[in-house]
């Protein structure tokens, strides 16, 4: 591992952060990081697939032998994208440290790219409540406002775990917010001491969650230890900016070492019906580590002055639209999956060929999402406010 002196990474973050800065550290231009894009791209796709085999198993039954095979470490896709997050909050705030209203400016920067998509998918999943299935048993308005303002609330399973709000995925963007506030209260200080006062914050959060009761559902939610992920992205941040680098070797050690610690499985994360877990210590341990680990690999690679791989431009495309597959590919496996049984198409092809459906589908839906709302919606909002 070593300092490089000349930045010559491939880089740049305006599509991703909608910000741009250069000087004295690394420098950052045009539209992404691709390697960043493509771990997002590969956290999008690791909650897809474990909600695919989470409703597979299902279907066929926790004791048969697929619902007894070895599940996909599907949840491991949220740490990654907590790690990431931590990581482009940093670099795409380096210019701002410091400055007069820098805090209002990166609230409204986050607010514009968050909001709009996430309500939109919340508000469209309230007929999925009404009429599904499994029906409701919580006051509908309570749990509607609190969803649109990104405060934990039991919304799908009173007294359970984890805070579900409306569209179950939004418990991640709660986490999102927290980290959001946070950072903007720590934007006025230089990034070498922003940094280690945002970790600071967040150990002492996860210190206090000791003696906080699970009763007292926002408190307890975001006391959590999986807030620690943030952090892990954060200071990777700092080594990236600071030029940090690590040789070949070096990455792809530490790239084996994250994949080998989820695989082993010490603390059998995968054991979870829907391949995720509690944000506790040990999913940090399990999953968190690991995560910015394969983070770190990827972003502090010794430059090589090469582009990105072509091979990777499918993926590079589809970090673009992450964010929108990972709110709205529940939307195209409920379509998917009423289709399929509506067909009878069951007694045709087997759980494989449903699954690649669904993949397809899903993909295809976040694709449409982004370029007809996401993109134009962002865009004209950043103009606007930012």
């Amino acid at each position: 591992m070593k300092t490089a002196t000349t930045p010559q990474v491939a880089v740049s973050l305006q599509a991703l952060t909608g910000a741009q800065f250069s000087g004295g550290v690394a420098e950052v231009s045009s539209t992404t990081i691709p390697l960043v894009q493509v771990l997002r791209a590969v956290a999008a796709l690791l909650v897809l697939l474990g909600h695919i085999q989470s409703h597979a198993i299902v279907a066929a039954g926790a004791d048969t032998p697929f619902g007894q095979q070895s599940r996909l470490p599907g949840g491991l896709g949220v740490d990654l994208f907590f790690a990431i997050s931590g990581f482009i909050m940093v670099v795409s705030s380096v210019r701002l440290f410091e400055q007069p209203g820098a805090w209002r400016i990166f609230l409204l920067r986050r607010a514009v790219r968050l909001v709009p998509l996430y309500w939109l998918a919340t508000l469209a999943f309230l007929p999925v409540v009404l009429w599904g299935s499994r029906g409701h048993s919580v006051d509908l308005l309570a749990a509607l406002g609190t969803a649109l303002a990104f405060i934990p609330y039991h919304a799908l399973e009173p007294g359970g775990l984890v805070a579900y709000p409306l569209l179950s995925l939004g418990w991640t963007l709660n986490y999102e917010v927290l980290f959001y506030v946070l950072f903007s209260a720590a934007i006025v200080l230089p990034m070498s001491r922003a940094v280690p006062v945002v970790t600071f914050g967040l150990l002492l959060l996860v210190l206090a969650g000791a003696w906080v009761e699970s009763t007292q559902t926002a408190l307890y939610f975001w006391t959590r230890p999986i807030v620690l992920e943030f952090a892990f992205g954060a200071f990777i941040a700092w080594m990236w900016i600071r030029n940090f680098r690590l040789t070949m070797p070096l990455s792809m050690l530490i790239l084996l070492a994250a994949v080998a610690l989820v695989v082993v499985d010490p603390w059998g994360l995968r054991a979870a019906t829907a391949g995720t877990s509690t944000p506790d210590l040990v999913r940090v341990m399990g999953w968190g580590l690991p995560a910015a680990a394969v983070l770190a690999a990827a972003v502090l690679l010794e430059p090589s002055g090469r582009s990105t791989p072509r091979s990777l431009s499918p993926l590079v495309t589809l970090g673009d639209w992450s964010y929108a597959l990972y709110l709205t590919h529940t939307f195209a496996l409920i379509v998917v999956v009423n289709a399929w049984k509506l067909l009878e198409l069951q007694s045709v092809f087997g759980a494989l060929a449903l699954a690649v459906v669904q993949v397809a589908a899903a993909v295809i839906v976040a694709g449409l999402v982004y370029r007809w709302f996401e993109l134009p919606v962002t865009t004209a909002l950043r103009r606007r406010f930012c």
